[in-house]
């Protein structure tokens, strides 16, 4: 976003609506005077509107009324306020402050979708920015705080859910943060009590996934008595395109995912094989752009969630959740993905989360920059991992049990871990044993019957997975 008090100029994430794209919002909402000093919503609010600037000017601000307040960038005439937050139901990440007198057309969230729905031009364009501002939003660490130690798991498991559903965070490490115990005092909280997750004045507690999810409203709130046509289970490619098509034939649909919207694939760093996108794309972004698919249509989500049990009950079909919640179904669509493989050594459990990792993420990515990593696998995930962390980190040895690297990759990916400096291919090599006091500090592998050791700070696994079907 623009710096300081800049004005928007980015045309896809901010781009100026034509008098005929603002008559028909025009026609449904209310036009109302805009005060300097008015806050049109603030971080945390989950009833925000959606506002097109006719006059006067409009600021979007992260962290308002605290220290680290920024301004992102302001809003003026032919502009519209609002974001991602508007499709998915969320609450909002930022404060919308009224920095000059004028005037402008509100619409709520039900009157937007009508308008949208009945204008494909309106509605590409509004989606397009929407989901721009919510990748700078990202970029920009902007949204909640997330504090804690980076050896910490439970930090690690809060940092993987936020970076996989696309929660707009930044992270603040207590074993890197220079006053750390003068803000643990602040803020009143013990050590013990970490992580904390902070949206605007609220504190959560080392809070589980759950919990998190419920102060962003992504568990819906389900009426005994409602029956969902179909309910799918497992929110991957193969469960979200189910509710997409589900959805869009009238059906009232619901998807239900442990971890996050877009399963294993929303932790590819880049996927260039698949159809549709001759540019590449990330995983998280694929998933982004077909949750925000299903929920156009009207698909609910609930994340994170665990299905538990599946029977049967006066004739339908019941998913039951953890936290004793219920969904009733004519129709249950079972796309529970796979599960990870994991490595026969010994301390595997020690390192797993503290060094040893089955993702390669921008939150790994960030843990392990400059420093020395290894890949272990020969298929297109390892590939690439591969590629991006050699991008980021000091040095990515790849290690594969067979002698071709062509034998379970696809061409491309070959070329480009081929032609990456940062990256040591290491034909029929496993790894043996893992080193390290807390953290992982090297590995010792096997090449042809002879051992040595590399250093390393991470271990990156991606031997294929098994189906998960329990």
């Amino acid at each position: 976003m623009a710096a300081a008090e800049g004005v928007f100029d980015r045309d896809e994430a901010f781009p100026r609506l034509s008098e005929d794209l603002i008559a028909p919002l025009d026609a449904v909402g209310v036009r109302r005077p805009l005060t300097a000093g008015d806050v049109l919503f603030d971080a945390g609010d989950r009833e925000s509107a959606f506002y097109v600037v006719l006059s006067g000017r409009v600021a979007i601000i992260d962290a308002y009324g605290t220290k680290k307040e920024r301004v992102l960038g302001v809003h003026e005439a032919q502009r519209f306020v609002g974001e991602l937050s508007l499709v998915t139901g969320q609450p909002t990440y930022t404060t919308a402050l009224v920095r000059e007198d004028g005037e402008a057309i509100e619409l709520t969230r039900e009157q937007l979708q009508a308008v949208v729905s009945a204008n494909q031009q309106l509605g590409d364009i509004l989606l397009t920015a929407f989901m721009a501002r919510r990748a700078i939003l990202i970029g920009g660490g902007s949204g909640l705080r997330l504090i804690g130690s980076h050896l910490s798991p439970d930090c690690r498991r809060l940092r993987e859910f936020l970076t996989r559903n696309r929660i707009p965070h930044s992270f603040i490490d207590l074993e890197i943060f220079s006053d750390a115990e003068l803000l643990l005092q602040k803020l009143s909280v013990a050590p013990e009590e970490t992580p904390l997750v902070l949206r605007g004045t609220k504190i959560l507690r080392n809070p589980s996934n759950i919990e998190v999810a419920a102060a962003l409203n992504l568990v819906p709130r389900v009426a005994p008595s409602e029956v969902f046509d179909a309910v799918v289970v497992g929110a991957g490619p193969a469960g979200l395109g189910a509710a997409v098509y589900a959805a869009s034939e009238g059906l009232s649909t619901a998807l239900v995912d442990s971890v996050a919207i877009g399963g294993q694939a929303s932790t590819s760093s880049r996927i260039e094989n698949y159809l549709g996108f001759p540019a590449g794309i990330s995983g998280s972004e694929l998933a982004e752009r077909a949750a925000i698919q299903a929920t156009r249509f009207g698909a609910d989500s609930a994340v994170p969630v665990q299905a538990t049990r599946l029977t049967i009950e006066d004739g339908y079909h019941v998913v039951e959740l953890e936290g004793q919640d219920r969904l009733r179904a004519r129709a249950v669509v079972l796309a529970t993905g796979a599960s990870y493989r994991r490595l026969s050594v010994s301390r595997l459990d020690e390192f797993e989360g503290a060094g040893v990792y089955y993702a390669a993420t921008e939150v790994e990515a960030q843990m392990c920059e400059q420093s020395p990593v290894v890949v272990v696998g020969g298929a297109n995930s390892a590939g690439q991992a591969a590629v991006f962390l050699a991008r980021r980190v000091g040095r990515v040895s790849m290690l594969l049990r067979g002698g071709d690297l062509a034998k379970g990759m696809s061409r491309y990916l070959v070329d480009q871990v081929e032609g990456e400096p940062g990256i040591d291919v290491c034909l029929r090599t496993q790894i043996r044993e893992l080193h390290g006091n807390g953290d992982l500090e090297g590995v010792t592998v096997e090449c042809d019957g002879e051992q040595r050791q590399l250093d390393a700070r991470a271990v990156f696994v991606f031997i294929r997975a098994d189906p998960c079907t329990e």
